[in-house]
């Protein structure tokens, strides 16, 4: 069975999740969201049987190139983290499902598949058939049933508070915000300062369609009358992800993203979330700077795997093809025909 996002009964089957597995990534909102913001559609793929189920959300896209013949299509996960989860763990129904899937994107043209893994949730062994799933990165997350004190004591690391006592010292304040305009502005100095991708810049009709939604929570730090940093934070069930963060270069002296996590782990607690997910790296390397700062709230790792599969290797090797030909290079990732560079 395949849902759209229009439908409602998406929220149905996320709602017989086990808790522990409802995260935003496999809602119907957030997979809605970012198929708009990536100009194609959401569709949740459902296969039940004997009372269990496995449900696989994906942002489904057209290709557009002249010299196809009929419409052929390629999907991936949203933004973030997801891939396939089940509400039931027999293997045998695991395999029936990805079977089911499989003919359908042979009855739908979807020439090939790019997978984002859940780092906490560990779906990376879920499909099996002809897909390479790769380690990508190193992920760092924080279990939020400790309690406050010691997560300040052994999860923080030592020089890390003494940061965080400091931001305190100097009058640094955390407080929530609803001033998306202000992160928009700090987040695309803060993109454009790190040389960041185009992906990883947003439009402002993002923001104004997440404004106001409680699954959002934008937190800033001031001094005085001055924002210095700002971040995104999703959630959702046990969930407390970081999502978008931006600082003021004239004030990173401060180290004001310090005392925003801190806080902004103070916060999940108090509304219940039981893990915190900030993410990795910019690379796979342990040494990468984002990766040491993560690290330093919390001592806590999780893998995380992507999965490339291509379903019709014919019509996907010719559009890889006529890529590279054009742009006189190798494809380096698997939908690079989408890209223009």
């Amino acid at each position: 069975m395949v849902i759209g996002s229009n439908d409602e009964l998406w929220d149905k089957y996320f709602s017989r999740l086990p808790r522990e597995k409802q995260d935003i990534y496999f809602a119907r909102q957030y997979c809605g969201l970012l198929a708009w913001l990536e100009g194609g559609i959401a569709e949740l793929f459902v296969y039940e049987e004997d009372g269990g189920f496995v449900m696989y959300p994906y942002i489904k896209r057209r290709i557009d190139d002249e010299s196809l013949c009929g419409e052929y299509y390629d999907i991936e996960t949203p933004y973030g983290y997801g891939g396939p989860i089940e509400g039931g763990r027999e293997q045998e129904m695991f395999d029936n499902f990805e079977k089911a899937f499989l003919s359908y994107c042979a009855e739908e043209n979807i020439i090939a598949e790019f997978v984002r893994f859940h780092p906490l949730l560990k779906n990376e062994s879920l499909f099996k058939n002809g897909i390479d799933v790769l380690h990508n990165r190193i992920t760092v997350w924080l279990d939020l049933k400790k309690s406050e004190d010691e997560i300040w004591m052994h999860d923080i690391s030592t020089k890390n508070r003494n940061v965080i006592r400091k931001c305190e010292k100097i009058g640094l304040k955390v407080e929530i915000s609803s001033d998306y305009e202000e992160f928009a502005r700090i987040y695309n100095q803060t993109m454009e300062r790190v040389e960041a991708g185009e992906f990883y810049f947003f439009p402002d009709s993002y923001y104004q369609k997440i404004k106001g939604d409680s699954d959002y929570i934008l937190m800033r730090v001031r001094m005085e009358n001055e924002t210095l940093a700002c971040a995104i934070f999703m959630r959702c069930g046990d969930y407390f992800h970081y999502h978008l963060s931006g600082s003021r270069s004239e004030f990173l002296k401060f180290s004001p993203n310090n005392i925003l996590l801190w806080e902004a782990i103070k916060y999940a607690k108090r509304l219940g979330c039981t893990a915190m997910h900030f993410g990795g790296g910019l690379t796979d390397s342990e040494e990468d700077s984002l990766f040491r700062f993560k690290s330093r709230f919390s001592s806590d790792c999780a893998d995380f795997y992507i999965g490339k599969r291509v379903h019709n290797r014919q019509i996907y090797q010719m559009l890889i093809d006529k890529w590279e030909k054009s742009h006189r290079k190798k494809a380096g990732i698997l939908l690079q025909y989408r890209s223009q560079e």
